[in-house]
């Protein structure tokens, strides 16, 4: 069985979206998203969640691809999407869950005995709150013992103890990056992401319309973004990740991954979504 690419999603979304053609209800979180790109490209991928409740599963499962639920009941939040035209949207969530130990202890007990040897975990999206120092930190490391490759993709305490883990990939976006760094601009971020992992993990961070900046392999390097007519950017994020896993399992270098992110999330903006569905022969994307 080929090494499967498990999609966490820590904070299940459930998405109300209104536009000119109506309503829209689906299924969200950057876990899931990221899962949802991946089965499209042909990778074997899961969406992991807790138990979010029967409306988030019902709408999840319209997606068609499979879902393991870690057995700890947290009610998925909500979200109403207002979207007018063209970088015309605004968002409304409800409040973050919070866990208990428990709940924290579950997942790390689901998690270590499912995902294996070789397997990937994506952990991506915000996270409730309750984790306990180093909770994360602990949960890589004993990961990584199993030689499981790790991409994290997020902010404040799940981001730092992933670095100081030494994950694979640790990405944000240079807002989240900038906060959990208390740094300005992405060449700090990026050093001082890359002091706290002692140069183990290569980094990612998203710059939007700018395209993405990158530490990887002992470089650092920027990928600008093609000028698009963005129509809606939301999930771009999540499209980069899940092409930065898919060209890394392909084992394209490093430059070639960087621009097939750059160039999903661009087309993910401008939503010719069914070009990013597909992948064009040997992988010729642009």
């Amino acid at each position: 069985m080929p090494a499967r690419v498990w999609c966490w999603t820590p904070n299940p979304v459930l998405e109300t979206k209104f536009t000119e053609g109506g309503r829209i209800v689906s299924a969200g979180g950057k876990g899931h998203n990221v899962a949802r790109q991946l089965r499209q490209w042909g990778v074997p991928a899961l969406s992991v969640v807790s138990k979010a409740g029967k409306d988030w599963l019902g709408a999840a499962r319209q997606d068609g691809l499979p879902i393991r639920e870690i057995p700890i009941h947290s009610v998925a939040r909500t979200s109403w999407a207002l979207v007018e035209g063209p970088r015309n949207r605004s968002d409304f969530f409800s409040q973050d869950p919070r866990w208990k130990k428990s709940d924290w202890d579950r997942c790390a007990l689901f998690l270590r005995r499912s995902v294996r040897k070789r397997d990937w975990l994506v952990v991506a999206g915000s996270v409730p709150t309750g984790a306990s120092r180093g909770w994360w930190r602990n949960l890589f490391l004993g990961l990584k013992k199993k030689r499981v490759q790790i991409v994290v993709d997020g902010k404040g305490q799940l981001l730092r103890e992933a670095l100081e883990s030494g994950v694979d990939w640790a990405k944000g976006n240079l807002e989240e990056a900038e906060e959990t760094m208390n740094q300005k601009g992405e060449g700090r971020c990026l050093a001082t992401m890359q002091k706290i992992s002692k140069g183990r993990s290569s980094l990612m961070v998203t710059l939007g319309s700018q395209g993405v900046a990158l530490c990887c392999e002992g470089r650092s390097f920027k990928i600008p973004a093609p000028q698009i007519r963005v129509w809606d950017a939301t999930g771009s994020g999540d499209v980069v990740t899940a092409a930065l896993v898919y060209g890394i399992r392909r084992g394209w270098e490093i430059g070639k991954v960087a621009g097939f992110s750059v160039w999903a999330g661009s087309e993910n903006a401008a939503r010719r979504n069914e070009v990013v569905a597909r992948l064009k022969g040997r992988g010729v994307f642009a």
